[in-house]
């Protein structure tokens, strides 16, 4: 389950991957937490949403929705096949029990590269609020969590965001755990 991420880049980073992309406000920086308002890419634009996706049928906002039942459960499936974005960041991270002192100990995940990366979401609309995807951890995340965010190649980032493209079969493979081999892991204060 991912329920913090960071990102501190310059607009002008993402403009170089979303060239066409509109910024209607300027783009939030820092560590993001749930209910805070987050970066969007949603509809040709950089827009920002309340991290907890909610509708009147979910008694609670939902930080994160699973890849295995994003397109067949009811609460979400009509966002699924018609609110795809993208959730840009830099690292997120993960919490895991120390063995000796029973005591959370947070793990930072990041790119080798210290690139941006864009996690596949959700986003409704109607209330302003969006939720990250997530699904089986990479062979990396596997030892502190048994979730990860879904985090989308750039090869896919354009049948992701275009949301006439409604075939599950098509859309589904996308959300897999990305390549350990590209990321780092660190442990870390936050």
């Amino acid at each position: 389950m991912c329920s913090r991420f960071y990102l501190n880049r310059d607009i002008s980073e993402i403009l170089k991957i979303f060239p066409l992309l509109k910024t209607l406000e300027p783009l939030s920086c820092g560590k993001f937490y749930p209910g805070a308002g987050i970066p969007c890419i949603y509809n040709g634009e950089l827009r920002k949403f309340s991290w907890g996706f909610s509708t009147q049928s979910l008694k609670d906002p939902l930080i994160n929705i699973r890849a295995e039942s994003v397109a067949s459960k009811p609460w979400f499936r009509k966002y699924f096949y018609k609110n795809r974005c993208l959730v840009p960041a830099e690292a997120f991270y993960e919490w895991k029990e120390s063995e000796l002192t029973g005591k959370k100990i947070p793990y930072r995940f990041s790119m080798k590269d210290n690139s941006v990366f864009f996690m596949a979401g959700l986003v409704n609309e109607e209330n302003s609020t969006c939720a990250v995807i997530t699904t089986t951890p990479c062979f990396l995340v596997k030892p502190v969590h048994n979730r990860m965010p879904v985090i989308m190649k750039k090869e896919s980032f354009s049948i992701w965001l275009d949301n006439s493209f409604t075939d599950s079969e098509l859309i589904l493979p996308l959300l897999t755990p990305y390549d350990s081999s590209a990321m780092s892991m660190a442990q870390t204060e936050i």
